[in-house]
Formats: C-alpha cells, structure tokens, sequence
C-alpha cells in the first residue's frame, strides 16, 4: 500500500527540523562509506550555518518530506549548470534522503515525479544530480531516465578506498518548450 506522501517547502523557521533530518537520514544512508562513520563529511560539509544561510539563497530550495505527519526526508535542489547548459535550464538533485525504513517503498518514484514537475513548471528540461556508484539510488534513477554522463573520484580523508566514485547523471525533459 502507497503511503500517503507530502512534500513542503522547507521555511526558514525549521531549521532546526531540517537540520535533525539532515543528520538522520545521512547516518542512516551513507556510514559504510567512512573508516569514521562519516564524522569527517559531516563536519565539512553539514554545518547548521550553511543550512541557514542556504534557506535564504535565491537559488536553493529546500523541500521536506513527510508520511503522514512525520517527517520522514528532504530534498535540495538547487539551480545550478551542468555543461553545456546554462543554469537557467538547470535543476541540480543536490540531495535526497530518506529514513532507511522509507526507502524502498516508492517514495523515490513520488519525489522523482514530483521534481521532473517543478522543473517543467520552471521551463527548466535539465535535471541533474551526483550519486555514489555504491548507492542503491542510482538504479532509481536510471530507472527514471537518467543517463550517466561523468565519473568522478572523490579524494575525501577517511573515506575508504573502494567507494571514492561518483557519478553523475542527467534527465532531459523532452515535452517542455523554453
């Protein structure tokens, strides 16, 4: 049975909630790729200053996601370029996660839809993202249309070996006119 799935533009007055879900949903996602568990990313690069600061860029938009009324993932997209296209036809995945326990339930397919939407809504064809090659998620997103078009090899302290590639992917929404 599909759950019932909302999805709502985060405000700057929750924070804090984006900020718990941030830190829940990366530790529930991504600890295997760390010797540190990924103590060291999340203290690079999930600073609750740049979460605020984000919430307040013209080009960031962040989305909660909630079963019910329990928040259960967000989003970040973000316009941004991937060449050769301009940012002005860009939607850039920068982040979707969920609680372990959601995954697998075809909420991906909902939040996917639901991101194709608003970029068609924006006249925006190109839909991008960046996954771990190590992340079940990229066979959501092939799944979806998204073709891989780079790899990359990620040089992170406390990252282990095997898992340093990224790929990145991109969708081309093909009824839309811009």
């Amino acid at each position: 049975m599909q759950q019932l799935i909302t999805i709502k533009e985060c405000q700057k007055s929750q924070l804090d909630l984006l900020f718990e879900i941030a830190l829940q949903t990366y530790n529930d996602s991504y600890p295997y790729l760390w010797s540190d568990e990924g103590t060291w990313y999340l203290d690079a690069f999930y600073r609750k200053t740049e979460f605020e600061k984000e919430l307040s860029a013209p080009n960031v938009f962040y989305f909660l996601v909630y079963d019910a009324r329990k928040i259960i993932g967000y989003l970040k997209l973000k316009q941004n370029a991937i060449p050769p296209y301009p940012q002005e036809l860009c939607t850039e995945i920068e982040k979707l996660y969920l609680l372990k326990e959601y995954t697998g339930k075809g909420i991906g397919k909902t939040l996917i839809k639901f991101i194709i939407s608003l970029s068609k809504e924006h006249c925006r064809p190109v839909v991008w993202l960046k996954v771990m090659e190590s992340s079940p998620a990229k066979y959501l997103y092939a799944k979806y249309g998204f073709k891989q078009t780079d790899k990359s090899y990620l040089d992170y302290p406390a990252m282990k070996k095997e898992y340093r590639w990224l790929l990145t992917m991109v969708y081309q929404i093909e009824d839309i006119s811009v």
